[in-house]
C-alpha cells in the first residue's frame, strides 16, 4: 500500500526539520561547503574546481574562496590541468587527508551521542531507510522538481 498525501507531507516536513537542525548545528561549528571541497579532494581528487562547484551545487566564486583558504591551511594543493591550461586541479595533501579523517571521526562521535540510547536495530533500520530515500531522490527528485517548477511558476518569489 502506498503512502497517502498526509503521510508524504509529514515525511517532507520531518526531513526538512532534520535538515534544518543539522544545518543550524553545522553552520555554528564549521563551513559545510569548505568541508565538502576538502572531502571531494580527498575522495575523488584531483578534480577541477568547476567540477567541485557542480558537485556541491555551489557558485564557482564560492569554491575559489574555499580553495584559497584550504590551500593557505596546507590541506589541498592546486596545479594547472595539463589537458586544459585554463583549469586548475585540486588535490588533497597528506595533512588534508588527516584533517578530514579526524573531522569525520568527530562527526561520528557526535552522531553516536545523539543516538546513544537507540537500539542498534533502530540505527540500522533508519540507515537503510535513509539510503533508500537518497537513492529514490537521486533517481526521481530532480525530474519531479522540474515538473513541479513548470506547474508552479506562480512561486517565482521563492527563487533568486
Amino acid at each position: 500500500m502506498q503512502a497517502n498525501k498526509d503521510q508524504i507531507a509529514e515525511l517532507a516536513r520531518t526531513t526538512a526539520r532534520f535538515s534544518d537542525a543539522m544545518r543550524t548545528g553545522m553552520a555554528k561549528a564549521f563551513d559545510p561547503v569548505r568541508v565538502g571541497v576538502l572531502q571531494l579532494a580527498v575522495e575523488h581528487g584531483p578534480l577541477r574546481a568547476g567540477e567541485v562547484a557542480e558537485r556541491l551545487s555551489a557558485l564557482p566564486s564560492s569554491i575559489t574562496r574555499h580553495v584559497k583558504a584550504l590551500t593557505d591551511a596546507g590541506l589541498i594543493q592546486t596545479r594547472v590541468d595539463a589537458e586544459d591550461r585554463r583549469a586548475v586541479l585540486l588535490e588533497a595533501t597528506d595533512a588534508g587527508r588527516v584533517q578530514l579523517r579526524q573531522f569525520l571521526d568527530v562527526g561520528t562521535q557526535v552522531f553516536g551521542a545523539v543516538v546513544a540510547d537507540w537500539p542498534a536495530g533502530d540505527v540500522v533500520a533508519l540507515t537503510a531507510l535513509l539510503d533508500r530515500l537518497i537513492e529514490s531522490w537521486a533517481a526521481h527528485g530532480a525530474q519531479q522538481q522540474q515538473r513541479a517548477g513548470r506547474r508552479t511558476r506562480a512561486f517565482g518569489w521563492s527563487q533568486e
